[in-house]
C-alpha cells in the first residue's frame, strides 16, 4: 500500500493540504468512494425499505440487504446475525437491556465508558456482582483473567484493542476461560475493526460490536453481531414500526432477528456508506493496513522515548501511541501540536477508571491510519519537541 496515493482518495486532504490527522481512534476521514455511495443512494435510490410495493422501494431494500451481507462477509457471519445500530455505544446498551443471563459481570479497568456503563447499570438494576480485569503493560492481565473469571461469571465484556494503549488483548485466553464456565463474551471491536481482519467464528465470541465512523464509514451507523440463537432469545431493545410481524389490541408478535432490533426507519444511506467503506478497506488489504499502522506507531514510540520527560504508555507493538510528559499537560501538548497542523487527542479517552489506576488525569494520544505517512510522524515528533522547548523552562 502507498499512503501517499491513498491520501488522494480523501477529499479532506485536498481541502486541508497541511493537515496531519492523527486522531483516527476517535474517528476516521472518509474516502470519495464512501461519500459518493451515500450521495448516489440519496440521488437514485432513496426510499423507505421493506414496506413499499414499488420499484424504488425495492431498489432501496436491495441496497440495504447488500450492505448487511457485506458486513456479514466482513466478519464471517450470517446476515441474520447482523443488527444495524447507531454505533458501538448503542450496541452495548442494546445488549445490556435485552440480554438475560445468570451470574456476575466481568469488565476491564481499561474499558471505554461505553463498554462499561451499560453493564454497570445492568448490574445495579439486577443486583449482579461486578469484577474488573486488571491492566498489565497496556493489556488485560492474563493472571487477572484466571483470577476473576470463574464459575460465578455470567458475562465478560472486553475490548479487542484498547483505545488508550492500542494493543491487542489476550482474547483467546479470555474466551476459552469464559466458555469453560458457560459465560457469554461480548467483544468491543471499535478499535480493531478498522485495522485488522475479524472472524467471529475463529474468535468464538458470542457478541461483537463496532462503529462505521472509525473505519472510513459515515457517522450514526454501527454493527452488533450476535450468535443467531442468542439474538432470537433476546427481547427487543426498542419497539415500533418495522420490527413486528403483527399487532393486535391485546397482543404483538415481533419479527425475527435482526429485524426485531431495528425499530423505525433504518439508516439505509449509512449502511450503504459503511458497506462502501468495508469494500475500500478490503481493496487496500486489512493485513497491509494493520502492519502499516503498527510501523508508524512504532516510529512514534521510538522518537518519543528519545525526548526527556516523556513516558510512553503504549507497548511497542501497539497501533496507536499514548504518552505523558512531565513538562506539559496533555491538553497543552495537543493545543501546540494543533498550531503546527497536527491533530491528536488529549484527555482521559473515556477511560477514567483506567486513568485513576495509573494515577494520571489523561494522556496525549496519536493514532495513525492508512493515509498517514512517515512525514506525518516526523512532523508530529518535531512538534512535540517544540512543545518541550516551550514549556520545559
Amino acid at each position: 500500500m502507498n499512503p501517499r496515493e491513498i491520501r488522494e482518495d480523501f477529499p479532506i486532504f485536498q481541502e486541508r493540504e497541511n493537515l496531519t490527522y492523527l486522531d483516527n481512534a476517535a474517528t476516521s476521514q472518509k474516502p470519495e468512494k464512501v461519500i459518493q455511495a451515500i450521495q448516489d443512494f440519496y440521488r437514485k435510490n432513496n426510499s423507505n425499505v421493506g414496506r413499499g410495493l414499488y420499484e424504488l422501494a425495492n431498489d432501496a431494500t436491495q441496497e440495504y440487504r447488500r450492505a448487511r451481507k457485506t458486513v456479514a462477509d466482513f466478519i464471517n457471519a450470517s446476515t441474520n446475525e447482523i443488527v444495524f445500530v447507531r454505533n458501538t455505544t448503542e450496541a452495548e446498551n442494546l445488549l445490556a437491556h435485552s440480554l438475560d443471563f445468570e451470574g456476575d459481570i466481568v469488565l476491564s479497568e481499561m474499558a471505554h465508558h461505553s463498554e462499561q456503563l451499560p453493564w454497570r447499570r445492568k448490574a445495579e438494576k439486577e443486583d449482579k456482582k461486578l469484577k474488573y480485569l486488571e491492566t498489565e503493560n497496556g493489556r488485560i492481565s492474563v493472571d487477572s483473567v484466571k483470577e476473576k473469571i470463574d464459575e460465578d461469571t455470567g458475562l465478560v465484556a472486553v475490548s479487542h484493542i484498547s483505545n488508550v494503549f492500542g494493543a491487542e488483548n489476550p482474547i483467546e485466553e479470555i474466551v476459552e476461560l469464559a466458555h469453560e464456565h458457560n459465560a457469554l463474551v461480548v467483544l468491543d471491536a471499535a478499535q480493531s475493526a478498522p485495522h485488522k481482519i475479524l472472524d467471529v467464528k475463529s474468535l468464538d465470541i458470542d457478541f461483537m460490536c463496532f462503529s462505521g465512523h472509525k473505519m472510513l464509514g459515515p457517522s450514526n451507523i454501527g454493527v452488533l453481531y450476535g450468535r443467531r440463537n442468542l439474538l432470537q432469545d433476546m427481547r427487543p431493545y426498542q419497539v415500533g414500526g418495522g420490527m413486528i410481524k403483527s399487532v393486535q389490541k391485546d397482543s404483538v408478535e415481533y419479527a425475527d432477528a435482526p429485524e426485531k432490533f431495528e425499530a423505525g426507519t433504518e439508516n439505509v444511506a449509512g449502511a450503504v456508506g459503511m458497506a462502501a467503506a468495508i469494500e475500500y478497506l478490503e481493496e487496500v488489504g486489512l493485513e497491509n493496513i494493520y502492519q502499516h499502522d503498527k510501523e508508524l506507531a512504532g516510529m512514534m514510540i521510538e522518537g518519543l522515548e528519545e525526548i526527556d520527560g516523556v513516558e510512553v504508555l503504549s507497548p511497542n507493538d501497539a497501533s496507536l501511541v499514548s504518552f505523558t510528559a512531565d513538562w506539559a499537560h496533555p491538553h497543552d501538548i495537543a493545543e501546540v501540536l494543533n498550531q503546527h497542523g497536527v491533530a491528536v487527542r488529549a484527555g482521559n479517552h473515556c477511560a477514567q477508571p483506567q486513568m485513576e489506576e495509573l494515577g494520571i488525569t489523561g494522556t496525549t494520544r496519536a493514532s495513525p491510519y492508512l493515509y498517514n505517512t512517515e512525514e506525518d510522524v516526523e512532523k508530529f515528533l518535531d512538534a512535540v519537541k517544540e512543545v518541550k522547548e516551550t514549556f520545559d523552562v
